[in-house]
């Protein structure tokens, strides 16, 4: 026991003091990154860094993958407030050796996250070749003799998109009897309007088997990630790292407790708690609490499918969530 504990404690200690504790901030670059995959883990109050055990631990947790003993494959959608869109896809395989034992876990997830359709009325200074306007030129205008003369202002009306997106490939192993780990190498983007912004970045993960019932484990989100835009300014908007703690425990074979401790750079930590009750081997009930906030969530499985609903009571109102996976 003492030999764990002092295993455990950096891992805690470095979620803890990873980064200052300040007041709660919003608007940050790459806020869709922090609102998490899978409607199981969020139906557990987010509550799944080390618990982990499924396609979508490549989000959470990317070492939970070496725990997988299939091929998985994962969607989520979800039509949140404000006309949001929230869509999760990813794969996960297992490599073998000769023997058939799995020697290390790939996966490939793509996040896309934004508003379509966004209406844009703005008055019109020139042609859409960048001319000023000429009154010879006897131009389309919105009066009813359809033509621009002097004095009159013409406006344009169109649509546009914002849209965040989010592809990481992810590379998991065993590494001994008790540990595990994951890394995430991922290509962000953001389109707003007529600009865009590009970044690259890494997640760290891993998973201490502290006993068969028992986990820990500590997930490094975000490192070193920066939106740049393709502006004049080459403005650029720095992503805060996420650092999250956790533990789970199995006290049966049907129940599953889980606890976090999330972190985001200059914000206040927050706390996670979540349980998993499969009450036959096709259906599972989830409670949780989500800095707070309520989580509920169910599962109904159907030979290798699984179907996944969530419910969380957000600040900016209820949101639910469906996903699927799959196993090979």
């Amino acid at each position: 026991m003492k030999t764990t504990l002092k295993l455990l404690l950096p891992i805690i200690l470095c979620g803890l003091v990873a980064t200052p504790i300040q007041a709660d901030s919003a608007g940050r670059a790459g806020a869709y990154l922090k609102m998490g995959v899978g409607a199981r883990a969020l139906g557990m109050g987010s509550a799944f860094t080390a618990v982990a055990d499924d396609a979508t631990a490549a989000f959470w947790n990317p070492a939970g993958l070496a725990l997988l003993k299939k091929h998985e494959a994962s969607f989520m959608h979800a039509n949140l407030t404000l006309d949001r869109k929230y869509n999760f896809f990813n794969y996960a395989h297992l490599l073998k050796d000769k023997q058939g034992k799995t020697k290390a876990v790939v996966a490939l997830s793509h996040i896309r996250f934004g508003i379509d359709g966004i209406p844009e009325t703005r008055l019109a200074t020139g042609r859409t070749d960048g001319v000023p306007f000429d009154p010879a030129d006897n131009l389309p205008a919105t009066d009813p003799g359809g033509t621009y003369t002097p004095g009159r202002n013409v406006y344009i009306f169109s649509y546009f998109d914002d849209t965040e997106t989010s592809t990481f490939g992810t590379y998991a192993k065993q590494l001994s009897d008790r540990w595990y780990g994951g890394l995430n190498i991922k290509s962000l983007r953001q389109d707003l309007f007529t600009n865009s912004a590009d970044s690259w970045g890494l997640d760290l993960g891993f998973l201490y088997k502290v006993s068969d019932r028992t986990m820990a484990g500590l997930s490094l989100r975000d490192l070193g990630e920066k939106l740049t835009w393709d502006t004049p300014s080459g403005h650029s908007d720095r992503i805060p790292v996420t650092t999250t703690v956790g533990l789970s425990h199995k006290p049966n074979d049907r129940l599953t407790l889980a606890a976090d401790i999330n972190k985001v750079q200059d914000m206040n930590a927050k706390f996670r708690l979540g349980a998993e009750w499969w009450m036959k081997d096709f259906a599972a009930l989830r409670l949780g609490s989500q800095a707070g906030d309520l989580t509920l969530g169910a599962s109904f499985k159907v030979e290798t499918w699984r179907f996944d609903y969530s419910y969380v009571d957000e600040t900016l109102g209820e949101a639910h969530r469906i996903s699927a996976s799959k196993q090979f």
